[in-house]
């Protein structure tokens, strides 16, 4: 039985890995992805971001990135066409294709890779696992589910565990009152984690939403 897993991936060796973390408010959309020669596959990569001429001053410094070619602009979206650097780079697209997993979406914010995938089942999923931990990609894992069900049928949750509990303890205690009743320093304690890192649930919990019932 095939398998359904999303998760979020983080490393300044995956590819735009050094982008993505020198500008958090950019987001990439992973339009497409192939390989003739597998060590340096092609990505079409949709880029949204307030600065088009330091994202590609960004894209020429990223040792991730051999080669970027703009192919089109849409509206806040521009359309990327990258080639992946042969060398110092982890070689995800190579051992996803290896253990049989499919890509379904990908998208690169706050830093960050946000993942599906589809794996022929728990083993190979479990292998490809196993080898981003061997590469020190930092894994957060957002859920898995049966993965027979129609892409278009299936129910997906808007918001991960982690941020939905940041989202209600900052609820629940006053944080988005005006003004407010709490500090977001008494969250992350509460939480027992950082200031950073609840930020970042914060922010990514509230665009999640916004994506899914204002737009």
């Amino acid at each position: 039985m095939s398998l359904l897993a999303e998760f979020e991936a983080t490393s300044p060796d995956l590819v735009l890995g050094p982008t993505l973390e020198a500008m958090p408010s950019l987001t990439v959309d992973l339009e497409r992805q192939y390989a003739l020669d597998p060590a340096r596959p092609i990505a079409f990569c949709w880029a949204r971001c307030g600065d088009v001429d330091r994202l590609e001053r960004t894209l020429a410094d990223d040792k991730t990135v051999d080669s970027y070619e703009r192919i089109t602009d849409a509206e806040e979206w521009t359309l990327y066409r990258i080639r992946r650097s042969d060398s110092d780079v982890i070689c995800a697209y190579r051992h996803w294709v290896g253990v049989g997993g499919e890509l379904l979406e990908c998208r690169g914010q706050d830093g960050r890779w946000e993942v599906e995938m589809r794996f022929p089942d728990r083993d190979a999923f479990t292998r490809y696992h196993d080898f981003l931990e061997r590469e020190n990609v930092t894994f957060e894992l957002h859920r898995l589910a049966d993965g027979t069900e129609p892409c278009h049928l299936r129910s997906r949750e808007t918001l991960t565990d982690s941020q939905r509990e940041a989202l209600v303890l900052a609820h629940e205690a006053g944080f988005f009152e005006v003004p407010r009743d709490t500090t977001l320093g008494s969250v992350a304690d509460s939480l027992e984690i950082s200031t950073q890192a609840v930020s970042e649930r914060l922010r990514r919990g509230q665009a999640r939403l916004i994506e899914e019932h204002l737009f």
